[in-house]
Formats: structure tokens, C-alpha cells, sequence
């Protein structure tokens, strides 16, 4: 279900590393397969196939017994479970709010785990996109959020969704961090005894 290759990977984290040369700003990746728990959707519309799968059976042949009708509805029930795993169609059963909500809740505790909010400047940057919501969310300390506010962040989100929707998600990521380096060298210039606080390995789990 990856959006990024291996060589994706590579090329994020040496665009991380030159904003990172460039600027103040301490920038951590993060690209996680899914943010929420959402198989509850998939349990139920796969019992409801199931049992649509009984009553079908019950209706249009009564001859067969209830025992033919029970064991008909477990492989159903197997099967549509697992064919609605594949990505666009488990994203069509998650509600909207549900998984914005989901992705921006992972971001904000990916954000005290990983320590961005104890950077020396308060530098920190978070770029999380997870992959089965096709949702993106941008996070920023203090010393950047005041600089770049929230209509900054929602241009540089827009951009990421929209290589996704179009198949270029690691192009979205990598336009969006080469603009970082050119307005963060700007409004966040290196410090003096400037050091690199937080990996530069894309966060995968």
C-alpha cells in the first residue's frame, strides 16, 4: 500500500538534511501506513455481505437448509473483509472526520514522543503523511509557527494531497521541503553552535 519506493526514502531524507544546512529548523518526516484503527467498518459491512449471502440463499432456494446458509456466510464473511483491506476501498468507509481527526491525533503525539518540542530554538517541524487516509498534517514549534502561521501550513498540505490524488506523493513531499529550504534559510537562519538535534530518517511505523 506504500506511496514512497525505497529510492523515494532516500530522496526525502537528503532534501531533510539540506534544509537542515540551510536553516534553523529541525524537520522530521514521518509517512506511517495508517493513523487510526478502522477495522470496525470493515467487520461490519462484512457481516452485512455475510448476511445478505444467508438471506439470498433462504430466498431464492428454500430447498437448501440453514446449516447450507450458515456455512455459506463464513467464507463471505472472509472474503469481503478482506477485499475491502485494499486501500481506496477501506478508505470509502472511513467518515471523513473520523479520519482527520485520527491523523491529526497520531501527528500531535508523534510530535511529544519524538521530542520536537524540546528543540533548543523550539525549531521542531513535523511533516506527517499517512498513507491509507491520503491525509497530511504540518507541525511546527513555536520559533516557526509564528513565522509561517496556519495559512503557510495549509498551502504546503494542499500541495502533498494533491500529489497523492495525482500518484506523486514523493514529489509532493519533496517540493514542499525544497521550498522549506529557500523560506527557512530566510526566516530561520543557522545559529551560532547550530547542531543537528533530530534524525534525518523518515519515521516508518
Amino acid at each position: 500500500m506504500t506511496l514512497f519506493s525505497d529510492d523515494d526514502q532516500k530522496q526525502i531524507e537528503a532534501a531533510i538534511a539540506e534544509v537542515e544546512k540551510k536553516s534553523a529548523t529541525e524537520l522530521v518526516v514521518a509517512i506511517l501506513p495508517q493513523s487510526g484503527d478502522y477495522r470496525l467498518p470493515r467487520l461490519l459491512v462484512a457481516a452485512c455481505w455475510s448476511l445478505a449471502a444467508g438471506l439470498a440463499l433462504a430466498t431464492f432456494w428454500p430447498e437448501e437448509s440453514a446449516i447450507v446458509a450458515l456455512l455459506l456466510q463464513v467464507p463471505i464473511a472472509v472474503v469481503s473483509y478482506l477485499a475491502l483491506g485494499i486501500a481506496p476501498l477501506w478508505r470509502a468507509l472511513i467518515h471523513p472526520a473520523r479520519a482527520a481527526a485520527e491523523v491529526e491525533r497520531r501527528a500531535f503525539a508523534l510530535f511529544a514522543e519524538r521530542g520536537l518540542h524540546d528543540t533548543r530554538d523550539r525549531t521542531g517541524m513535523l511533516i506527517l503523511v499517512s498513507e491509507l487516509e491520503h491525509r497530511v498534517v504540518i507541525l511546527g514549534d513555536r520559533a516557526i509557527h509564528e513565522r509561517v502561521g496556519d495559512s503557510g501550513w495549509q498551502a504546503h498540505v494542499d500541495r502533498i494531497v494533491r500529489g497523492i490524488r495525482h500518484g506523486q506523493a514523493a514529489a509532493g513531499v519533496l517540493e514542499v521541503i525544497r521550498e522549506l529550504e529557500k523560506t527557512h534559510g530566510e526566516l530561520l537562519p543557522v545559529a551560532a553552535g547550530d547542531t543537528n538535534e533530530l534524525a534525518n530518517e523518515i519515521i516508518r511505523k
